[in-house]
């Protein structure tokens, strides 16, 4: 309860010139959570019960994927080129306008042709996705100080879960209670009202203005902009120098493909698997998400208590060990409690290693070649997602698709062992001066 507290109460009052870009920050993420817990929990599940295949499941989970490998390197083009916050702007308002487009659906088209047309409306959405996911972490950052990035993030991610786990919880109610079309019309429609919404408070937010810099320090503002603009070098296609495969960060991304594989390769399977084996309703799949969203809370309030304890690389081992044992007890959740206790459990595990996972890759990239770095980075993980949209059907159609789950966790479980037998980088301590004796 302390750590919640200390949360929405930070120790220092904010400046009255940042509580207003803070106040459209909190609730930009609010809103957010309206969209998470409605359309986004519940859109696979949707196409699975119109009778869509592993194979179209499959093409929903490599969208996003294939539309960031193909525009990410333009869009850091463009992102060099225009202001940050039209770009923020403009980008957010185009994706979240297509997911009106999914409120008509249920009772416009036949159920064959509904799954083509969301995989459409997926794949075309993800344009402007890609623009919008690369250019708020830059709008993020010039919109909140450093010294206040860490409580607004936490304040963020309270609420996100907070409206996710109620707006999960509601829209089962609504499916349990309406008939199917028009009530999946209305989860439609929620998200959509949630995703504008949110675009409406990323409009709201004012970039400060930038100073003006005398001309003494003209060579050190050229620094600070070079700085700035480092993330953005990681997004030019000159950043994937083969020269940083060749040693440690090489065979780390080796580990982090086989995590992702991990976790892409179930995206296809389990929509199917919850409707068609374990035979889910609606409401007990909207509780199974707020348990999660509850869990992955707590647990992110832990993450910092934690990656000081165990370090960020055995954070994230653990927090994989976690997920591990969920997605087997997913596969055999023929039992709903078995279910419900899996989404309690993994909302920890997910926490864990949603805070240790960037920051253990960071610690291991030069500070003066991040660029390169995390160009490679971006690209594994999209060709992961890729790849397993694309081949975790054809395997769950060779394999079945409890074995395909199974095939899942181990490969989580080899990377969670990995990284937890492996001796955690040691950081360099802060240590405070010893005073010299008076000669």
């Amino acid at each position: 309860m302390n750590m919640i507290r200390r949360l929405f109460s930070p120790a220092q009052p904010v400046p009255a010139e940042l509580r207003r870009n803070f106040l459209h920050l909190y609730l930009d993420i609010a809103w957010w959570g309206l969209l998470n817990g409605s359309i986004l929990v519940f859109l696979g599940v949707y196409a699975s019960r119109l009778g869509a295949s592993t194979f179209q499941l499959g093409l929903l989970t490599a969208s996003p994927a294939l539309m960031n490998l193909l525009f990410t390197f333009p869009a850091g083009s463009l992102l060099e080129r225009k202001p940050v916050a039209r770009v923020t702007r403009w980008s957010a308002l185009l994706m979240r306008l297509f997911y009106f487009l999914l409120i008509p659906l249920p009772v416009l088209l036949p159920a064959g042709t509904q799954v083509w047309v969301i995989l459409a409306i997926t794949l075309l959405m993800n344009i402007p996705g890609t623009l919008i996911a690369i250019a708020f972490n830059a709008f993020f950052a010039e919109a909140v100080p450093p010294e206040w990035r860490g409580q607004v993030a936490g304040v963020r991610n309270a609420l996100f879960s907070i409206t996710t786990m109620v707006t999960a919880l509601t829209v089962g109610l609504i499916l349990d209670r309406t008939p199917f079309a028009i009530g999946y019309q209305i989860v439609f429609g929620i998200g959509a009202f949630g995703a504008m919404m949110s675009a409406f408070h990323l409009w709201l937010v004012r970039l400060p203005d930038k100073p003006a810099v005398a001309p003494s320090f003209n060579g050190i503002q050229k620094e600070l902009r070079a700085a700035e603009k480092a993330p953005l070098k990681a997004l030019r296609l000159q950043a994937l120098r083969l020269d940083v495969l060749s040693g440690a960060f090489g065979r780390l991304l080796v580990l982090i493909f086989v995590y992702q594989l991990g976790v892409y390769l179930i995206g296809p399977v389990v929509p199917k698997y919850q409707v068609n084996v374990l035979q889910l309703s609606d409401v007990t799949i909207s509780q199974a998400s707020a348990l999660f969203w509850v869990a992955h809370f707590i647990g992110s309030l832990q993450s910092r208590r934690l990656s000081q304890r165990w370090g960020f690389q055995r954070m994230t081992g653990w927090g994989l060990m976690i997920v591990t044992i969920t997605l087997v007890m997913f596969t055999f959740s023929f039992q709903r409690w078995i279910y419900l206790l899996h989404s309690l459990i993994g909302g920890i595990g997910w926490a864990w290693i949603a805070g240790g996972l960037i920051n253990f890759v960071l610690e291991r990239i030069p500070a003066d070649d991040r660029p390169s770095h995390l160009a490679w980075f971006n690209l594994i993980n999209n060709a992961a997602a890729l790849l397993c949209g694309l081949l975790a059907p054809l395997i769950a159609g060779w394999i079945g698709m409890a074995a395909t789950l199974l095939l899942a966790a181990a490969l989580r479980l080899v990377v969670g062992v990995v990284l937890c037998a492996r001796k955690p980088i040691q950081l360099p301590r802060w240590k405070p001066a010893r005073e010299k004796p008076l000669s």
